[in-house]
Formats: C-alpha cells, sequence, structure tokens
C-alpha cells in the first residue's frame, strides 16, 4: 500500500483524490471513491443551497470515510457565499477550495478546524497559498479537462514541489492511470487528483450531464489529441472567468463551428436573456454537448466502477514503483 503525507494527513488508504466535477460529482461517486479508500469529493456549482444541504446529509449517511466539498471560491459564482456558508456548518472531513481568490475561504475553513485543500493553476497562486495553512495543495495543469490554466502539469509540479516544504503537493492534469499516480510520487509528490478517469465510471452523472452516456463514450473512444482549450465555452455559458483560464472539452461540431469566431458567439449568447439559455438551446446533442474532458481521454478504454478505478490506479502505480527501484545500482557495502 501506498502511504504518503497526503494519505497520512487526510487519513486516506491510497494517495488519489476524485475531481469536484461540478454537481455531476454527487453522493454515488464521492461515497463510492472514498469507500474505496480514496478522497470522493461532492462538486456545488450548478446546486442550490438547499439542494446542497440535503446531497451533504447524504453524504454523511452513505460513507464513514473522509471526504470532501468543493467550493468555487469567484465572487460570481451562483450561490458562492451561500455554499460555503452551509458547508462549514455542516462541517465535512475536509473542504477543496478551487479557483478565483481562495484565501478568505481558506482562512475561514481554518478557523473553523477544517483541514483545507487549495487547487492552483499558477505559481502566484501557489506561492500565497502555500503560506497560508492549507492542508494540502493542487497543483493543476493545462492537461485537465474542465477548466484549468496555462501551465504544464510536470513544469508546474516540479517548481511548485520546490517550495512546498511540508506541505503535500497533489497533481492533476493528465493523469487517469497508475502510471500518472507513479510518475508524480516519483518526483516527490504526495497524490494525484482525477477528474477525467473518474468521469467514465457508471457512478458519475449529474443535473448537467445529459447525454451522460454519449459522453462517456466519447472519452473512452478519444486517444487523447482531440480536446480543445479555449474560452468559447464559457462565452457559450455566459460565464466570464479570467483571462489565464478556460475549459477543455472534447472537439465536436460546437468547437469545430466556434473556434476562431468568439466575438460572433458572445453576440449571440448577449441576446439570451439568462445565463446558459444558449447552450440548454445549443448544445443538446451529442455532436454538440459540452463534454468536459482532459487529455488523459487517451487512458481511459472503459467505463468503470469507481472502487475499481481506485484500486486498479493504486495497485498499478504500487507495481510500478517497485520496477522503478531496479534501475538503482545497490550501494556498495562501507569497508
Amino acid at each position: 500500500m501506498l502511504k504518503t503525507a497526503l494519505t497520512a494527513r487526510l487519513a486516506i488508504d491510497h494517495p488519489i483524490i476524485q475531481a469536484g466535477m461540478a454537481a455531476d460529482c454527487g453522493v454515488e461517486l464521492a461515497a463510492a471513491v472514498s469507500n474505496a479508500g480514496a478522497l470522493g469529493t461532492v462538486g456545488t456549482i450548478g446546486r442550490t443551497p438547499d439542494g446542497l444541504e440535503q446531497e451533504l446529509a447524504r453524504m454523511k449517511a452513505a460513507t464513514g470515510r473522509p471526504w470532501s466539498v468543493n467550493i468555487v471560491t469567484f465572487d460570481w459564482a451562483p450561490f458562492a457565499g451561500s455554499l460555503l456558508d452551509l458547508t462549514i456548518a455542516a462541517q465535512p472531513p475536509s473542504i477543496t477550495l478551487s479557483f478565483g481568490d481562495p484565501l478568505p475561504a481558506l482562512e475561514r475553513c481554518l478557523a473553523a478546524g477544517i483541514p483545507a485543500i487549495v487547487q492552483v493553476q499558477d505559481f502566484a497562486a501557489a506561492s500565497a497559498v502555500l503560506t497560508a495553512g492549507p492542508a494540502a495543495i493542487v497543483v493543476q495543469g493545462n492537461e485537465a479537462g474542465g477548466h484549468t490554466g496555462r501551465r504544464g502539469t510536470l513544469s508546474f509540479a516540479a517548481q511548485v514541489l520546490d517550495q512546498a516544504g511540508d506541505v503535500p503537493v497533489v497533481v492533476a492534469g493528465g493523469v487517469a492511470t497508475g502510471r500518472g499516480l507513479a510518475a508524480a510520487l516519483a518526483m516527490g509528490a504526495s497524490g494525484v487528483l482525477m477528474g477525467t478517469r473518474f468521469k467514465a465510471t457508471h457512478e458519475f452523472g449529474g443535473p448537467s450531464t445529459g447525454l451522460l452516456e454519449e459522453q462517456r463514450s466519447s472519452i473512452v473512444q478519444s486517444n487523447g489529441d482531440n480536446t480543445v482549450w479555449d474560452e468559447i465555452t464559457d462565452i457559450a455559458l455566459g460565464m466570464q472567468w479570467p483571462r489565464a483560464i478556460a475549459g477543455r472539452v472534447l472537439a465536436n461540431r460546437f468547437t469545430e463551428k466556434w473556434l476562431g469566431q468568439q466575438e460572433a458567439l458572445r453576440k449571440e449568447v448577449a441576446a439570451q436573456e439568462q445565463m446558459f439559455a444558449w447552450t440548454a438551446a445549443n448544445n443538446s446533442s451529442p455532436e454538440t454537448v459540452l463534454n468536459w474532458a482532459g487529455e488523459s481521454s487517451g487512458l481511459v478504454h472503459q467505463v468503470l466502477p469507481a472502487a475499481d478505478v481506485v484500486a486498479r490506479t493504486a495497485a498499478e502505480a504500487e507495481q510500478l514503483l517497485r520496477d522503478a527501484s531496479r534501475v538503482l545500482e545497490p550501494v556498495p557495502a562501507s569497508s
């Protein structure tokens, strides 16, 4: 079994965190991951306060293992303040903070005695977070699915590891198998966070995953080359993210039509009176749906139970690390 600073700090068996992919990560997925010995995460974007309150109660009943709740800390995120208030009041085993300025929310988590895991997309943010007392820091590279920054995973993770001290570093972006976990541990990280791999599980699904079977099938069929990272995803949704952040999805007719046509798309969406109205009308078929997924899609070859993903990833990483030790020459005994 793999033991790291992350497993010790979060009291989990395997150094694997399931990404909090909005409201599509509910109790079914999060509890399955936690019950398998990793850290399951309940997503909050797309939930109302009442809906989140019910989901947190269900999660407490579904597992006695550690779990987390993902909070997006942009001020404009729907119900952002209320969702954080509810989550802190519920006293989950941990809270994961992503995007925006996480420091005020991190301070509140620490004051409430709740370990906070903070995800960052650039070195400036990492430097600020490392001095603020996180339970762990997640270094998210550009290869990740969904919203991510510009930095590549490997060099960004190495840079943060040089500065992290005793804060566990978790690698995200491009990881879907034990090879990625083994590579992260070999470079000194304490674990990995996976999203795309957990999207292709039987337990994943929620209010925004229309055409779920088609989305899973597209991930399994992907060779990893057909992803697009661009602001058109957020223009379509009527959302304004910082320039350094964009969404990665699998390419389809939507991306083919609108790449390079950002201003034209912006005008179409602006004519709608409500957020998400344009996507509801225009992204409702397998050819146009926003299928959030990363480059690790090329490593996903079948839809599995979440517990199998955890077990296979951990076992493969452990075997690879044992095999890797064979490249080291024995140290001669001193005379």
